[in-house]
C-alpha cells in the first residue's frame, strides 16, 4: 500500500510538473499578438490601398513582414538565451512553427512556378497555411481559442474563394483577429497571472 502510494505520489509530482510547465510555459502570446496586428495591418492596408487609394501595388504593404521577420529572430535568440529551461511543449511549438515557415515558401514557390494567375490564390493559401500551425498550437498547448482559429482560417480559406481576389485581405483580417489577436490577449492574460505579475 505504502509502495502504491508513494508510485502515486510520483506520478502526481510529475503530473503536476507537466501542468505547470503548461500553465507557466514560455508562451505569453506576445509572438501572436506581434503578428496578429502586424498582418492585420497589412491586410487592411492591401485592401485600402487596393480599393480605395487605387494604389497599383498594394502588395509593397506586405514588405513590413520582412523588417518584423528579422526582428523575431533577433527577438527569439535574446529570447532563448535567457531562458533557463526549455521545455518540450517549446520545442514541439518551435518545429511546428518551422514547418509552417517552410510550407509558406515551398506554396509560394509553387504558386509562382506553376500556377497561373497566381495571385489570385495567394491569400487563399495563406489562410490555408496559417490554420496548421495555429490549431497544431492550440492542441499542443491544450489553448482552445487556438484551436478554434486554425479551424476559423481554413474555413475562410473556403468561403473567400466564393467572392472576389479583391476582398480576400478582409478575410485574411478577421482570421488574424480569431487566430492571432484574441488568443494572443488570452495567453498574455493567462501568463500574467500564472507569473504573478498580472496588474503591475
Amino acid at each position: 500500500m505504502e509502495k502504491n502510494l508513494t508510485e502515486k505520489q510520483s506520478l502526481d509530482i510529475i503530473e503536476e510538473m507537466i501542468n505547470k510547465a503548461k500553465n507557466q510555459f514560455s508562451e505569453d502570446g506576445f509572438m501572436y499578438l506581434l503578428w496578429g496586428w502586424v498582418i492585420l495591418f497589412c491586410s487592411l492596408g492591401h485592401f485600402i490601398l487596393q480599393q480605395v487609394v487605387g494604389y497599383g501595388k498594394p502588395w509593397q504593404i506586405w514588405g513590413v513582414t520582412w523588417v518584423v521577420a528579422v526582428y523575431m529572430i533577433i527577438y527569439i535568440r535574446s529570447r532563448d538565451r535567457k531562458r533557463k529551461v526549455k521545455t518540450y511543449t517549446d520545442e514541439l511549438l518551435g518545429y511546428v512553427w518551422l514547418a509552417f515557415v517552410v510550407m509558406m515558401i515551398i506554396t509560394f514557390f509553387l504558386l509562382q512556378n506553376f500556377v497561373p494567375q497566381f495571385w489570385k490564390y495567394n491569400f487563399l493559401f495563406i489562410l490555408l497555411c496559417y490554420g496548421m500551425p495555429t490549431f497544431l498550437s492550440g492542441i499542443i498547448l491544450q489553448f482552445r481559442p487556438l484551436i478554434i482559429g486554425g479551424i476559423t482560417c481554413w474555413v475562410l480559406s473556403v468561403l473567400a474563394g466564393f467572392v472576389g481576389f479583391a476582398y480576400h485581405p478582409l478575410f485574411v483580417s478577421a482570421a488574424v483577429v480569431v487566430a492571432w489577436i484574441i488568443p494572443g490577449y488570452i495567453l498574455k492574460d493567462r501568463y500574467l497571472k500564472t507569473s504573478g505579475k498580472h496588474g503591475k
